[in-house]
């Protein structure tokens, strides 16, 4: 199975900078600031991810990316592909972090998540999106649901049971 190139981005563009220069590694204005790595083990991803401002989802073929959820659980927003084949179920821009299509409104994009994300006072709240729309009360509500309609005739659940825990994600 391949696996692509891992990016750690911190902020290292200036106000003009066009995507070229963003995904050159070797400029002098990104070293230090923009980590490529091999696979990693989830333990080393998220020892990156906990030291990131933002993630960035460049990729399209994807169905359902896991970094995204994974991002969004430890607070961080993303800079999102709107042309992902999934995924941006997740992203509201403003709130999960903001999206591009292409080069016509990449660096627009971009330059709002680097912005927002400088300081303390992000406006960003993908943790709180999570626990609201993702988290045990809301996904648990809708797998018992999903459970009731479909084997309902052969599973008997505790009077007052109001969900189920997902787990195994």
């Amino acid at each position: 199975m391949h696996h692509p190139s891992r990016y750690v981005i911190q902020d290292c563009l200036s106000a003009d900078a066009d995507f070229a220069h963003f995904l050159s590694i070797s400029s002098a204005a990104c070293h230090g600031k923009m980590v490529q790595t091999t696979f990693l083990n989830q333990g080393d991803f998220f020892g990156y991810l906990s030291k990131a401002r933002w993630a960035f989802l460049p990729q399209v073929c994807d169905a359902s990316p896991r970094v995204s959820t994974q991002a969004m659980s430890m607070n961080v927003p993303m800079l999102m592909n709107r042309n992902i084949m999934g995924g941006w179920k997740y992203l509201v821009p403003g709130e999960t972090g903001e999206s591009f299509h292409d080069m016509s409104d990449f660096k627009d994009s971009l330059r709002r998540i680097l912005d927002n994300t400088r300081g303390k006072n992000s406006p960003y709240k993908p943790l709180e999106f999570v626990k609201n729309n993702l988290g045990n009360v809301e996904s648990g509500e809708r797998l018992l649901s999903f459970v009731v309609k479909h084997w309902g005739d052969r599973i008997k659940f505790p009077p007052g049971t109001s969900g189920l825990i997902p787990s195994g994600a």
